[in-house]
């Protein structure tokens, strides 16, 4: 019998929202456990090393008024429409808050196998394509807060442990949506307008996750037949 352990906030709770994430904390963020990106058993790993300012000459471009070093690129704020094409391969970690971003296209993030946190928070986004995070296998952190999306993307990548799609327009979770994402721990989908049948029974089959957050939404009651195996 598989356990779960879940935090369900309904939307009768009130509670602060997941409004963005500041550019200390991305990067202090990233420092701190992407050294451990490949052991599964530890994804929030402490007391590891922070690795020495190093400038991020040592790739050959940085997209056009973006900041870049430690591998990470920093794209806030610049009123950009899309994701800048040119980001170098070994990029971890990419900041594209508070853009007007409309769409992640299939060519976007590709070849950024190295990529372990992507920022889109404040964005416009009503359309992520299927094949999107095809290249990026070790995605680890996710932040789509704030944008116009419908759905949960599709086709995630597996080992994915943070989402956080709060304030979106999703009305509905589909039960395929995170099949197979056994690391996912944190899921943040407040202030969507989803109700007691907008989750689909066995949405979170096979996913441990630790903290579920659905504040602000239209749920009454919590779906007893999804969570039967509440821990």
């Amino acid at each position: 019998m598989k356990e779960y352990v879940l935090l369900l906030f309904l939307g009768l709770c009130s509670a602060k929202h997941f409004i963005g994430l500041s550019h200390f904390t991305l990067k202090h963020m990233m420092l701190q456990d992407m050294e451990d990106e490949n052991d599964d058993n530890s994804l929030f790993p402490t007391g590891r090393p922070i690795l020495p300012e190093v400038p991020f000459d040592m790739f050959p471009v940085c997209p056009f008024g973006c900041q870049c070093y430690m591998r990470v690129v920093h794209c806030s704020d610049l009123g950009l429409t899309s994701i800048p094409s040119n980001i170098p391969a070994d990029t971890r970690m990419i900041d594209l808050q508070n853009n007007k971003i409309k769409e992640v296209k299939e060519n976007d993030l590709k070849g950024l196998t190295s990529l372990y946190a992507l920022a889109l928070n404040n964005n416009k986004i009503s359309k992520i394509h299927p094949k999107a995070f095809q290249s990026t296998k070790k995605l680890r952190r996710l932040y789509l807060s704030h944008n116009q999306l419908t759905e949960i993307p599709a086709n995630l990548p597996k080992y994915l442990a943070e989402l956080r799609i709060h304030d979106n327009k999703v009305k509905k979770v589909q039960k395929e949506v995170f099949q197979g994402m056994k690391a996912l721990h944190v899921l943040e989908m407040s202030a969507n307008p989803l109700d007691n049948d907008g989750i689909e029974p066995g949405s979170f089959e096979g996913v441990t996750v630790y903290h579920i957050r659905i504040a602000e939404a239209k749920l009454t009651s919590v779906p007893k037949d999804y969570l039967t195996n509440l821990g």
